[in-house]
């Protein structure tokens, strides 16, 4: 039987975590290695093991994870950073393509058809999914504190989103990926959450917020080695998407060049978390979702 009510206080409390990563430290009472992000994570994580969303075994993942980001973050040896990132990149994929065991992910869209001509739609609350954004971001990337900050992001974000936008879905166009269908299902709200909080942080945190940052700056040193950072954090995106064939893979790896480019002008994980969901939701209202059966 769907526990509907564990499941809403489970995934809300978790979505409460991430968004408790923006409130300044000083609020709280908390040391600054933890934040306030932790009580709210640790309901979720009891109230989840209760429900049987998340198991006993998955505690060892987690936990590996939480202490990678963190050992990562306070700069200890060359070596022991090193090996921190390594755990930090491998465990990351492992839960974003739900192979980490430990975990029962609530469904609340099973096999929909969103779009006339579109293939039917399954969509998870992935509870692994989001520990990738939430420890990411806690531990190891900088977020914007002021309202200054967000201003400025956003001013600079703006157009070069609109941008990346008009060439991700005329590619989809072109090669029949999708067509134009303008529609606002019932779905929408169970997909925009779970879409903003667990899909796009995490994507974001790991593809630009860690890859793509720490790719450029070890190839600092050569020749186009920005761009070359920012073309393999690219095309590793694009892979991670195979399970929706070729065809996504290129989408979402000229996508991925875009979060990219934004995120290196701005210096702002926020701008492309945002210009990836924005991306989603043009998708999911105007244009056939997930995509054209073919």
């Amino acid at each position: 039987m769907l526990n509907y009510p564990a499941a809403a206080v489970t995934y809300g409390f978790l979505t409460l975590s991430i968004i408790a990563l923006w409130i300044p430290s000083y609020v709280s009472s908390l040391p600054k290695t933890l934040g306030l992000w932790i009580i709210p994570f640790i309901v979720s994580l009891g109230i989840g093991l209760s429900a049987g969303f998340v198991h006993l075994p998955a505690l060892l993942p987690i936990t590996i994870l939480g202490l990678a980001c963190y050992f990562f973050s306070v700069k200890p040896s060359r070596a022991i950073r090193a090996l921190a990132g390594a755990v930090i990149v491998l465990l990351s994929i492992g839960l974003l393509a739900h192979i980490v065991p430990g975990f029962s992910n609530f469904k609340v869209i099973s096999d929909a058809i969103i779009s006339t001509g579109g293939i039917a739609y399954t969509k998870y609350l992935n509870y692994d999914k989001a520990l990738v954004g939430l420890f990411i971001l806690a531990f190891c990337h900088p977020l914007l504190t002021t309202k200054e900050q967000w201003v400025a992001m956003l001013r600079t974000a703006a157009p070069l989103a609109f941008a990346v936008i008009c060439v991700v879905i005329l590619l989809g166009l072109m090669m029949g990926y999708v067509r134009w269908e303008v529609k606002f299902p019932p779905q929408f709200y169970v997909w925009a959450w779970p879409n903003l909080f667990f899909t796009c942080v995490a994507e974001e945190a790991l593809f630009r917020g860690f890859l793509q940052r720490h790719l450029q700056g070890s190839l600092k040193g050569i020749s186009y080695g920005g761009i070359l950072g920012l073309v393999l954090a690219s095309v590793l995106f694009g892979l991670a998407h195979y399970a929706g064939g070729v065809s996504y893979i290129i989408l979402a790896t000229v996508a991925g060049l875009g979060y990219g480019w934004i995120y290196q002008r701005t210096k702002s994980i926020e701008s492309s978390i945002l210009t990836h969901f924005t991306l989603n939701a043009v998708h999911f209202v105007f244009f056939t979702y997930p995509a054209l059966r073919r």
